[in-house]
């Protein structure tokens, strides 16, 4: 399980890019083969409580708990990571890390990286590959998308609406950034259950369009399939269909719960 980084920036409103980063690793390592991650949910439970490292590898059923913190100033960032035991507590392995903010995703590929390593789990091709995968070139269209998924969360409809204008704005910066229309996708599905005034007859197309784009730019995520089969099911009473999206969404991210 990865625990929620913490947020060490002298900024408070940065919180986003350390509960983002958390996010990252669990998506990074959930890619690894042979390694099952606990979802953001079971984890982010513990965001901000002071619990025994050990009770949490319990109460969650894991034998490793990643955690750390993020620190940014300017362009600059400071990203600490430490791999636990549970069963003892001690440290597997631990690193800190000094980058620019552009460097964000080769740190959270050289963790990934390390944790298997230090898990005695060997890289195949395809998961070096799809851990060096950036999902955009644009820095600021990742800032963006971060602060969506960080509002989108929240899950209020007010915070909904924000990250739709957070994802919008995230692929103004980069048209191409699939999981950006994914996120606008997620949004828009959930608005109808958070706000009393929105129907799923005025939004659910507009989530079926951000999945479908996503999907065009990027046929491997999970992410917009699961969202297309909700819309299937809860739009189109397709069943069949939204069966076959579920199950290809499974064959390409297991761990996504």
């Amino acid at each position: 399980a990865v625990l929620p980084f913490v947020n060490m920036s002298a900024d408070k409103a940065d919180e986003y890019l350390s509960d983002g980063i958390s996010e990252e690793m669990i998506t990074a390592l959930s890619k690894i083969t042979g390694l099952r991650v606990k979802a953001r949910t079971s984890s982010f439970a513990f965001k901000g409580k002071n619990e025994d490292i050990q009770k949490i590898g319990k109460q969650l059923r894991v034998s490793h708990l990643l955690e750390g913190s993020v620190a940014k100033a300017g362009t600059k960032l400071r990203i600490t990571a430490q791999l636990i035991k549970v069963s003892d507590g001690n440290h597997v392995w631990s690193e800190t890390y000094d980058r620019d903010v552009r460097d964000i995703f080769a740190v959270r590929t050289e963790v990934a990286q390390q944790v298997a390593g230090a898990l005695k789990l060997q890289l195949g091709m395809a998961d070096t590959q799809r851990l060096q995968k950036k999902p955009t070139e644009n820095m600021a269209a990742y800032t963006l998308y971060l602060q969506g998924r960080n509002l989108w969360n929240r899950r209020t409809s007010e915070s909904l609406k924000q990250a739709i204008e957070y994802f919008k704005q995230a692929i103004a910066k980069d048209p191409a950034y699939a999981l950006a229309h994914a996120g606008l996708a997620d949004c828009y599905f959930v608005l109808k259950d958070y706000d009393a005034y929105v129907t799923q007859r005025e939004t659910l197309p507009e989530a079926r369009a951000a999945a479908l784009k996503a999907l065009e730019l990027d046929s491997g995520l999970a992410e917009p399939r699961v969202t297309l089969a909700a819309v299937k099911a809860y739009l189109d009473w397709d069943w069949t269909g939204a069966v076959a999206e579920l199950r290809r969404a499974i064959d390409l991210n297991p761990n996504y719960a």
